[in-house]
């Protein structure tokens, strides 16, 4: 097409008066709920259906506006591309050129095979004021012959012989829909009584547009004869324009959610997570024009575009159309029958040679270009005419009014086509759907429009243009309990592009967050077990660090927790470091060294017996993680770890600038995590290189690209590691940890060097225990084991009553919680040590051992126990079950790691009831 045919269009061919902007709605379909600070991913239970099946969410007002600009401007700068070039896009050319290499006959010069709508309608005659495009017959009533003998002989079955007068076509060429310009259109109704032709053979006896609809085998009101299960409702153009915005390198990027950890991706409209392999949160993206009056849902996808394609031709906006539903309701019956706009037009028949013989690669003797005719293909031109009558009547500079993406839930569930309906546009803003036994009809005395619509009764499906937030909030009210509020408060969200202070002030989502802007950001490194969430998906660790972060936004938000942080701490962002996804360990298996045909090679599935399948499969989707890091395969691992860790750092950087300077990194390990991040950060730099972060991912590094302040394990075995490998654990020399000892930092007896196992280059380091947990091994040992023997057990304040209550400003730190002096009791006398034991006693090694503690952990010691299990009738073994994976759902975990990460840095910030104590014995013990 050249470019002044393109011109010709803008200015001649252009609604002089274009229709209303959209109020557009973008929604999503995960069941993760991104706006929510409370929602957790959950698990897949009932299978991918489950997914599908869920009702779409909207995104927030602040997001919404982000997507439509963005997809504003991709369109715009996609229809421009071609404009200038005096050409269709790219993914309208392939349908173009496709459709003309289907025809029989070569197509006309001058003329191309897809028509852009409007065109034939501005030579059509114009005679009848009440015209309108419903591609039918006057009445499209189906249910008996006996009413359509009756009509025949009426005048209205006269007027309506007349292809151009008393009506007017559809609102887009209909010639298009066949696939080629070689059509001859008849100018009379038709056979009324053309019997329905079967699916199979749709192809060869395609209605004439102006016949008669043919009867359905059902019909209701719930339009269940429409129904597809199985179907995705979706723009058929979408893939075409993702390919033609590929081509142009045009896509887009837009970050969504409270806390910035998702982004939709344009123009394939898809939501998927940044820092994260996608899991259930992947998600596909609508762009809702038309939506459900009753529940504020998008309308299918398909639907909204013919909508959209009407509403353009019959421009309901205007006080014309208003006066001619004033005049259609003055005439009656037959005048609503010349208002009811026909949902999709009526296929094109076309003629081709009954001879066989001068017909090739066809099926069945019938054309090629007909076999393909399939009714999926035409229905894909109607679209994809639709989609171009709206484009001209906004023109390119306007705001897109056209629907996209796909959804697979409709009005109740399950999406339809409305194949037979019929629509009646009551306004600029409401239309209504009515099956064929709703809609007007002249022999029956339906008068939908007068007896229902205008008197405000319900009938068919209302549909209404534009999103009303307002309506939302009424049909979907939000559930804000006390949980909730904590969370809004305590939320935090990365930058990605806009400052969170300034995003507060437009964003409803976060304009309750006291500490919007991250400062500490906590990577979770997982332990064995995550080869199975490959097979059963709600064992995936992200599931569990959802839920994790869930908790800490309440944590944050509590009164009893804030007091106990510091001033300067902003928002606290947990993610999952998931190594082990990209890891595979059977990758050719065993090999002898020799490349002789006789050489012997074999893998873990050569020597695993056939019987007990499902048991071996847990084995070895769990247990193996342990030989494997102990064997050839242990450097493999360690590299994962730190690859994952070090992308989704810089990631983090990437999109929030400035971080390197002000942000502070804590690692939290579980079981084996535990042990290979204690082998990392033995070899860890003291202090990370600025420069190392600008290095690319494709580089192999043997250290984290950033520097770790906390390192929290929990169920960790690495005290037996210690044990085995022979190492104690030590602080790291000239580390400057904040409030440290500058003679103790320096001690060679106190400190060790970079590459020692177990010298840790991190400022705090906490040892998190269930005492039922069969993995978990205690570390104070390692550090000293005389020193730790001296030591009181350590355990982590309940969560469940104020933390005044159990030692943090004081006092015992009992597992029961509660004071060892009670009122009335008599206080125990403290044994004193005797003169032999003050000579004998090595003061020196006490006093490097304190040092030691200190520098590891502020707080003197590193063990910390967790309460768990308890009760009269507990039978430990099997509490022992659960034990391991009981950390992400402890609110003790929880809130012990929020208040450690938040609180001032160095000894002074430290809560006395966390602080390292010695036993005290009785006089004769």
């Amino acid at each position: 097409m050249s470019r002044h045919t393109n011109q010709y269009i803008r200015e001649v061919l252009h609604h002089t008066e274009p229709p209303p902007p959209i109020n557009a709605r973008f929604f999503y379909t995960s069941p993760l709920a991104i706006d929510d600070p409370l929602s957790p991913l959950p698990p897949l239970l009932t299978g991918s259906s489950a997914v599908q099946r869920h009702a779409p969410r909207p995104f927030s007002t602040y997001d919404n506006t982000a997507l439509d600009k963005a997809w504003n401007e991709l369109r715009r700068n996609i229809l421009k591309y071609h404009d200038e070039r005096g050409e269709k896009p790219l993914y309208e050319r392939d349908d173009a050129e496709g459709a003309s290499d289907q025809a029989s006959t070569p197509v006309p010069q001058g003329r191309k095979a897809l028509d852009l709508p409007g065109i034939q309608e501005n030579r059509r005659s114009t005679k009848a004021k009440l015209a309108l495009g419903n591609g039918k017959d006057s009445d499209s009533d189906t249910e008996s012959e006996e009413p359509r003998r009756h009509l025949e002989g009426s005048s209205v079955a006269e007027s309506s012989s007349l292809p151009n007068e008393g009506r007017r076509e559809t609102p887009f060429s209909p010639g298009a829909v066949s696939g080629g310009p070689n059509i001859e259109i008849s100018n009379t109704t038709g056979t009324p009584f053309i019997r329905a032709p079967s699916r199979s053979r749709m192809s060869d006896t395609i209605s004439n547009p102006y016949a008669r609809p043919s009867m359905l085998d059902t019909d209701s009101y719930d339009w269940q004869d429409d129904t597809d299960d199985s179907r995705v409702s979706r723009d058929p153009s979408t893939d075409r324009r993702v390919r033609g915005a590929e081509s142009l390198s045009l896509l887009a990027k837009i970050p969504v959610g409270v806390s910035r950890l998702h982004e939709v991706i344009m123009p394939q409209l898809r939501m998927e997570p940044i820092y994260w392999p996608p899991l259930q949160d992947v998600s596909d993206v609508i762009r809702g024009t038309w939506f459900y009056k009753e529940s504020m849902l998008p309308v299918e996808v398909e639907i909204a575009n013919m909508l959209e394609a009407g509403y353009a031709a019959l421009k309901p906006w205007t006080e014309t159309w208003n006066d001619e539903l004033n005049s259609a309701v003055e005439v009656g019956a037959l005048g609503e029958m010349k208002i009811l706009h026909s949902l999709w037009p009526e296929p094109i028949k076309k003629k081709h040679d009954s001879r066989p013989g001068t017909a090739t690669g066809g099926i069945g003797g019938l054309p090629s270009s007909l076999s393909e005719n399939t009714p999926e293909k035409q229905r894909e031109r109607m679209l994809e005419e639709a989609e171009s009558l709206i484009d001209i009547s906004t023109g390119i500079d306007a705001p897109d009014n056209k629907a996209g993406g796909k959804a697979s839930y409709g009005r109740d569930g399950q999406t339809r086509m409305y194949s037979s309906a019929g629509v009646i546009y009551a306004n600029e803003r409401e239309a209504y759907i009515l099956n064929p036994k709703l809609q007007p009809s002249n022999y029956y005395g339906r008068r939908p429009l007068a007896n229902y619509i205008r008197k405000g009764h319900k009938i068919g499906i209302l549909v209404v243009r534009g999103f009303d937030q307002d309506t939302w909030d009424k049909l979907h009210p939000s559930k804000k309990g006390a949980a909730m509020q904590k969370a809004e408060i305590g939320v935090s969200t990365s930058q990605a592009g806009a400052q969170p202070k300034s995003r507060q002030r437009s964003d409803p989502t976060i304009a309750r967050a006291e500490r919007p802007k991250v400062t500490d950001l906590v990577l979770v490194i997982h332990g064995i077990g995550q080869k199975l969430s490959e097979r059963v998906e709600s064992y995936n660790f992200t599931y569990a660090m959802n839920a994790l972060r869930r908790e800490m936004n309440v944590e944050l938000g509590t009164a009893s927790v804030k007091s106990h942080l510091r001033k300067d701490l902003g928002g606290v962002m947990l993610l999952p470091v998931n190594w082990r996804s990209k890891l595979s360990f059977e990758d050719g298996g065993y090999r002898d060294g020799s490349e002789e045909a006789t050489s012997n090679q074999y893998t873990l599935k050569d020597i695993t017996p056939d019987t007990l399948p499902s048991v071996r499969g847990i084995v070895s989707d769990v247990m193996l993680d342990i030989p494997y890091y102990l064997s050839h395969h242990q450097p493999k691992m360690i590299a994962a770890v730190i690859h994952e860790a070090n992308r989704i750092y810089r990631l983090w950087c990437t999109n929030n600038p400035g971080f390197q300077q002000y942000g502070k990194v804590h690692l939290i390990a579980h079981s084996l995590g535990s042990v290979m991040a204690v082998d990392i950060l033995s070899s860890q730099p003291t202090y990370v290189e600025p420069s190392d972060l600008q290095l690319s991912d494709s580089q192999t590094l043997d250290h984290f690209v950033f520097d770790t302040k906390s390192l929290f394990i929990a169920g960790s075995p690495a005290g037996f590691f210690l044990l085995l490998k022979k190492a104690s654990l030590l602080p790291r020399r000239h580390r400057n940890k904040p409030g440290a000892d500058p003679i103790s930092i320096s001690s060679t007896n106190v400190t060790g060097e970079r590459g020692e196992y177990g010298c840790l280059a991190v400022d705090n380091i906490f040892n998190i225990i269930n005492p039922y947990d069969p993995v978990a091994y205690k570390v104070n040992a390692a550090l000293d084991a005389d020193y730790a023997a001296a030591l009181r057990p350590a355990w982590i304040p309940s969560a469940s009553t104020s933390w005044n209550l159990f030692g943090l400003f004081g006092g015992s730190s009992h597992p029961s919680g509660r004071q060892l002096t009670g009122g009335g009791a008599m206080h125990q006398p403290v044994r004193l040590p005797s003169s032999v034991e003050l000579e004998t006693h090595n003061f020196t090694r006490e006093e490097l051992a304190e040092k030691r503690a200190l520098l590891l952990n502020d707080n003197g010691q590193i063990d910390f126990f967790l309460r768990y299990g308890g009760g009269a009738f507990e039978i430990q073994y099997l509490t022992m079950l659960g034990a391991h994976s009981s950390y992400w759902i402890s609110k003790d975990f929880v809130r012990f790691v929020v208040v450690e990460i938040g609180r001032e840095e160095g000894r002074d910030g430290t809560l006395p009831g966390l602080r390292a104590q010695k036993k005290k014995a009785a006089i004769g013990g």
